[in-house]
């Protein structure tokens, strides 16, 4: 079977992603399309803008089959980690293609890449080495240590590793070789919008999701961002929007601070990611900071980029320690599939599939005691509570997955 593999993170999806869907269907005429998804807090750390559950309904009505999701050791992990975790998903459920949008739009220039930084390993390290020295920040000491690779070694049609669907796309391809996969990497050019983008393009109906995520969450009329989402997408948001608020970190801010403000430097020492006394630098700015922008502008450093911040603040408000994260980020191996949603045609993909997977797969939590299944269970019910949406465990231990029927376009109920 040709199954096409995606990592998502629909934060919200909109029509770059359908593009992307679209031109999958369009040039490998997939059995199946599988993705896994991030949780309730995404890579870049920052909490979802609505919860997975709804996140999973977009990815369905958009024509995924199955929906596994990415556990939060991976999911709030930088880009080697996120990729990794992410390949390990993919590969244990059987997907023969992993596609990605990337500004290269071709792979030949990702293997070459790869190539080179692994034929010059002591190379990169000493050139990286040298870079975080001088203070900067793990990207760009890994951009500079690859580009000194580059001019020395003069080889043609090179990736361009300063770009950020760019730098995945080389994480993802790297993560294959690790593994001695057979998963083949196809990348689909990234259509119009940058990935960071904060504006949106005139006439075109292709934005970034962080320019479609700052319209929504600066209440700003509807109708500027109709035209950069599928109908669906808008339908959702707006219902979820009746109830309660989009989550965002300046609304669960105050919990973030009440959590600094409690602990003690030694306490904030043993948090994943926190690293070179930055527990200091994070105690010294909260009392002062009124709003979670100024905080992180305030900690703030050439050193310390502002996802790897928000990413270590999750770890803080989630009380992540790096006794329990450190061995499992490091493996890139998932320990368990969660199933999160799935069509009629993804559960007949599951009902064959089953015996042959060498690792759970679950789709009732309860069941089943997991070391990185219970950091999903308790970030999933912090968000929840903060969001507005429930202060009930049993809300992300009891919640099925979410089944759709493709051919009449409607969900399920749990039975059916």
């Amino acid at each position: 079977m040709l199954i096409a593999g995606v990592v998502t993170e629909y934060n919200p999806l909109h029509n770059g992603h359908l593009y992307q869907l679209d031109q999958i269907r369009h040039t490998l005429s997939p059995d199946l399309i599988i993705a896994t998804m991030s949780g309730d807090f995404v890579q870049r750390g920052e909490p979802s803008l609505v919860s997975k559950w709804d996140r999973v309904c977009m990815a369905l009505r958009a024509g995924v089959d199955l929906v596994i999701e990415l556990p939060y050791i991976f999911a709030v992990g930088k880009a080697d980690i996120f990729a990794g975790g992410a390949v390990s998903v993919l590969d244990q459920i059987g997907v023969s293609h992993l596609v990605f949008g990337s500004e290269a739009g071709r792979i030949a220039p990702f293997t070459k890449t790869l190539h080179l930084i692994e034929s010059k390993q002591l190379e990169y390290r000493r050139e990286l080495m040298d870079a975080l020295k001088q203070g900067i920040s793990y990207p760009n000491a890994h951009a500079a240590a690859y580009h000194h690779l580059a001019a020395m070694s003069q080889t043609a049609d090179l990736v361009d590793l300063t770009q950020p669907n760019n730098i995945l796309g080389y994480q993802y391809i790297r993560a294959i070789w690790n593994r001695g996969s057979h998963i083949e990497p196809i990348t689909i050019q990234r259509k119009e919008s940058g990935h960071n983008d904060s504006f949106f393009t005139e006439n075109s109906p292709i934005a970034s999701a962080s320019s479609i995520r700052d319209h929504l969450l600066t209440n700003k009329e509807w109708d500027e961002a109709a035209d950069k989402i599928p109908s669906f997408t808008r339908s959702l948001l707006k219902t979820v929007k009746e109830h309660q608020d989009f989550a965002n970190w300046e609304t669960f801010f105050p919990f973030l601070k009440f959590r600094l403000l409690s602990s003690t430097p030694d306490q904030l020492a043993e948090i994943y990611e926190a690293e070179e006394g930055i527990e200091h630098r994070l105690l010294a700015c909260i009392g002062r900071a009124q709003n979670f922008h100024d905080f992180i502008s305030a900690v703030k450093t050439k050193r310390y980029t502002w996802s790897r911040l928000q990413r270590l603040c999750v770890h803080v408000l989630t009380s992540t320690g790096k006794s329990e994260a450190r061995g499992q980020a490091a493996s890139g191996e998932a320990s368990y599939l969660r199933l999160l949603g799935m069509n009629r045609k993804g559960q007949k993909y599951l009902a064959m599939k089953r015996k042959e997977l060498q690792i759970p797969l679950i789709s009732k939590i309860r069941q089943h005691r997991l070391p990185a299944l219970d950091l999903d269970v308790k970030a999933a019910t912090l968000y929840d509570y903060l969001s507005g949406r429930s202060a009930d465990q049993t809300a992300e231990t009891s919640h099925p997955p979410v089944r759709y029927d493709e051919e009449k376009g409607q969900f399920l109920d749990a039975n059916q």
